[in-house]
Parts: C-alpha cells; structure tokens; sequence
C-alpha cells in the first residue's frame, strides 16, 4: 500500500493546483479599460500571481504576492513578492498590506483590482486595529482551543482594517475582480482569509458571543461591510475538488472508490472515530476499497510537542488499526503544510503499532503530548510534500487492500 499512497498524494496535489482553472478563467475575463492592479494573497498565492502574469501580461499595472514563508518560487515579471507569518500575523503581514493599500489608493472607476485569494491570508494580510501583539496572542489562542475556523474569523475580521470586506471598500470605485481558491466548508466565501474583498454575513451579536465563549474579554470590535457594489467573484477551486481527483486516482489504482464527506469539521478524537468505525466495518470485503473523506477538523492543543491536526489524526488512528488487515489510514493538508511544521500530515497502517512498540515509540505519550510529528518522523509515517501551491482543506482517506 505504500506505493498507491505515494501515486495518489501525487496525483491529488497536481490537481489541486489553481493554476489550469485560473488560466481558464482569465482568459475569458473582460476588465476595466483603466489600469490593472493585481493582489495575490495566500498559501497559492505566488502560483496564482504566476498564472496571473503569464496570461494578462503588459495588462498589469502593477502586481504583488503576499504568501507564506517558503512559498514563493522565484521572481514574477511585474511582481513585488512578500513573504510573511503563517499561522500568526508578523511584521512582514502587517508591512505587505501596507504596500497593498498603498498600491489601491486613490484608484478611479475605470480601474480594476483583480484580487486572487486563498487559504492562509488571515494571517498573512493584515492592518489590525490593536497592536501585532493582542492580534497574535488572540489569534494564538483561538487556534489552540477547539474553535472552528469560521469562528476564529468572525473575530479577526472585526479587529482589522482589511478584513470583513473592509479592503473592497477602499477600492472603490475601481471594480474588485475576486477569484478565490476556497479553504472552507461549504465555501462560505467571506471567511475565507476572513473576506477582505467580500461582504461579511455575519453579525456583531455572533462575534460577541464568540468572544464570551473562548474567554477573550473586551475588545474593541469594529463594524464590517454587509454590502459590497463594486465585487464580482469567482470560485476557482475547493474541497470538492480534492475529494474528486482522490476518487479518481484510487479507482485508477483498482480500489472500489466512495466519497463519503466532503465536510468533515468535527474534532480530531470524533475524525479517528468515524475512520476507525468505517475501516473496520469493511474488513471483510473481498475487493479493496477506498473511502474518501475532505474537510478540515479541529484540535485542542494541551502538550508541549510538534505537530498538526493532520498528524495527530493519524498517529490516534494507529491503535485502533492494528487488529485489522492491510488497511490504511491517511490524512493530508493540501497545501503542503500541517500546524507548524514542514510535513503535509501522517498515515498509519495495520503493523504500525507494533513497528512502533518494537522501536521504542510510545505513541500514547506522543498524543498526550501534541507529538506527533516525532513519533510518525521515527516511524517513517509523515507525508513531506514541500509547499504545493495549493489550499483547498485536507483529506482524509481510508485504504482496505485485497
């Protein structure tokens, strides 16, 4: 099973590319006859800026990319690239959206904005309204505890001046043209890197009572833009499109292919539970099957360890595996990256819990201790992918061989 799960990660990272779907897109869109102005911001956001430059050319006015450190692949004609924080908000995010908004003043109605947007701009573009401190010390917070990602959002949109549709509005009266690479469930497209281009649809009420809920205390929350006259917006790529090039592969690969979820948001322990519960309900299968599950879980970091969601999934899947045949479980970030870390996520197989008691690996203690990463590093567990250029949620998979 190992080599099916080297050819079906290839395979769904070459996929989630944007930059076929992109290319299509922009080279049926009309703009402005004025100057073009071209932000790329995300995790994708040097692939889709390279897109962009390729395709629209001397069309540009002027471009930059603001993405995740070890994301950006060179120089792009016509481009300044930025790299800055991911997953906290640092100088460099709060310097690259200066330069972003320097870019836009003043623009005239018969300007554009083509504004190209994926996963990861939350922290990565950012002019907050309290200090780089409270920003990251709230945002560090969040994402510790159990919150969901929208929920996380609701929050930091009403405490900048970019987020929750804010930098839309500055545009004006130039035309937005937004094509977003969508991270989240459902593609509720104004919490995607909190919606800095897109009229916000939830309500001050919904932040306050976020803000009870994780204990945060007061803050000074700002309004955001319901209403946005000078936005069009198009959806290039997401979750579904992960979980369809998995089935496509795995069937390729002679596994009876099912998608069963493409919106998995539950916490990790429920996420083992459900693919423990699926791998083993299928045991007696005479044919190997694959079950293919997308979305993005949380997890509530308590140790003191390294490793990501994607990580610690997999390893809390290993014991539940080991009474079971030539099965598989996987999970896999789509951008290459998993919590703080430079692997992708993990997968475990039926023998991996005795592998690990035979090479001293006390998997038990590595989730008590939000370590993860080392136990799968030891194990020969992890998923290194290297950023993909990409951000369209995770996968999860289950692999039954016969």
């Amino acid at each position: 099973m190992n080599n099916d799960i080297d050819r079906i990660i290839s395979y769904v990272i070459e996929k989630a590319s944007p930059y076929n779907a992109l290319k299509k897109q922009l080279e049926e869109a009309v703009f402005p006859p004025g100057r073009l102005f071209v932000i790329s911001v995300g995790k994708a956001g040097w692939i889709m800026a390279k897109c962009a430059s390729d395709v629209l050319r001397e069309r540009i006015t002027s471009g930059l990319v603001i993405t995740k450190y070890g994301h950006a692949q060179g120089e792009i004609p016509g481009f300044e690239i930025r790299e800055a924080g991911h997953p906290l908000t640092d100088d460099n995010s709060v310097m690259a959206a200066q330069r972003a908004w320097q870019l836009t003043e003043d623009l005239r109605e018969d300007d554009g904005v083509l504004f190209l947007l994926s996963g990861g701009g939350s922290a990565l573009f950012e002019l907050p309204l309290i200090s780089l401190e409270e920003i990251r010390e709230i945002s560090d917070r969040l994402i510790r505890s159990s919150a969901g990602i929208n929920e996380i959002n609701i929050i930091r949109k009403r405490l900048s001046r970019v987020k929750g549709g804010r930098f839309a509005a500055h545009c004006a009266p130039a035309r937005v043209y937004n094509f977003i690479l969508s991270d989240v469930i459902g593609n509720r497209l104004d919490m995607v890197a909190s919606g800095p281009t897109v009229a916000d649809s939830s309500t001050e009420q919904q932040a306050q009572q976020l803000i009870e809920k994780y204990g945060l205390g007061e803050l000074p929350l700002q309004p955001t833009v319901h209403q946005l006259d000078n936005v069009e917006t198009h959806v290039i790529g997401d979750v579904f499109t992960l979980a369809q090039s998995a089935e496509e592969i795995c069937t390729q690969l002679g596994y009876l292919s099912r998608i069963i979820s493409t919106a998995m948001t539950c916490d990790e322990q429920q996420a083992a539970e459900i693919l423990l519960k699926k791998a083993a309900d299928n045991q007696n299968t005479s044919i190997s099957k694959a079950f293919i599950y997308a979305g993005e879980i949380t997890l509530t970091v308590k140790g003191r360890g390294k490793g990501g969601r994607n990580q610690h999934l997999a390893l809390d899947c290993a014991e539940g595996l080991r009474n079971m045949t030539a099965t598989l479980i996987m999970a896999l970030g789509s951008d290459g990256t998993d919590g703080p870390t430079d692997a992708a996520g993990g997968y475990v197989t039926s023998g991996t819990w005795d592998s690990a008691r035979r090479k001293g690996v006390d998997i038990r203690a590595s989730l008590s201790d939000n370590d993860s990463y080392h136990a799968l590093e030891k194990l020969d567990r992890l998923i290194i992918t290297g950023p993909t250029g990409s951000n369209i949620n995770d996968l999860y998979l289950v692999l039954i061989k016969r």
